[in-house]
């Protein structure tokens, strides 16, 4: 069963299920993408998926244009297989807090520093502007493979990146919060990743995905 629901989502306590890759498919729905255009800056991503299932994090960061401010993310949340009555988009939760953490297991890196965000709050408020308003994030970054002096992809054997919830960061516009409290495993609503290296600039990005696996309890 997919973690797809209204409201809570109680994911299988199994002591693995995939999030998504492997039996879960990473599309659709498609991605939502959160990108520095928003405050005038040209940085830019996606993610595809392929036939087998593996997917593709790519796109372009610019960290000239804002002043060593540029972000380019991706962002899935829970899918809603039915609406019911009272359900919105601010009820729907992944339900995570049966297992301790999340393995991504990463196909190829490039070398540079990925961040894995997860968001527990409710993230529809919006500005007058239209825009979302800014949240807590709980982050870990990771990188895999090593970058040339141009930055050109490298290919990498298969590497598994283990984050327990106890390894996230609280953030709040790029900078650590340490009054965020804890973070709620029971109450995720969204999960992305982003490119936000301040190590390269103007340069191409590109990250294969084979899959998100939450793990219960390593022993």
């Amino acid at each position: 069963m997919a973690p797809a629901a209204t409201g809570t989502t109680n994911l299988e306590s199994s002591e693995f299920f995939s999030l998504f890759g492997g039996c879960q498919p990473w599309l659709p729905p498609p991605w939502s993408t959160s990108d520095d255009r928003v405050r005038g800056g040209s940085s830019r991503s996606s993610l595809s998926a392929f036939p087998n299932n593996c997917a593709l994090f790519e796109g372009h960061l610019d960290i000239e244009t804002l002043g060593g401010a540029g972000f380019a993310s991706q962002f899935q949340s829970p899918v809603a297989l039915s609406h019911g009555e009272g359900d919105s988009t601010s009820d729907r939760v992944w339900d995570l807090s049966t297992y301790e953490g999340v393995e991504i297991d990463v196909g190829a890196g490039d070398g540079k520093v990925y961040t894995l965000i997860l968001k527990d709050e409710d993230s529809q408020e919006v500005r007058d502007d239209g825009r979302e308003k800014a949240g807590v994030n709980w982050e870990a970054d990771f990188r895999v493979g090593k970058s040339s002096d141009g930055g050109t992809r490298e290919e990498v054997e298969a590497k598994q990146i283990w984050v327990p919830w106890s390894a996230l960061k609280a953030t709040y516009r790029g900078k650590e919060k340490e009054d965020a409290g804890d973070f709620k495993p029971a109450e995720v609503r969204r999960i992305g990743l982003m490119m936000r290296s301040m190590e390269i600039s103007g340069w191409n990005y590109d990250l294969s995905l084979r899959g998100s696996i939450l793990q219960k309890p390593r022993k």
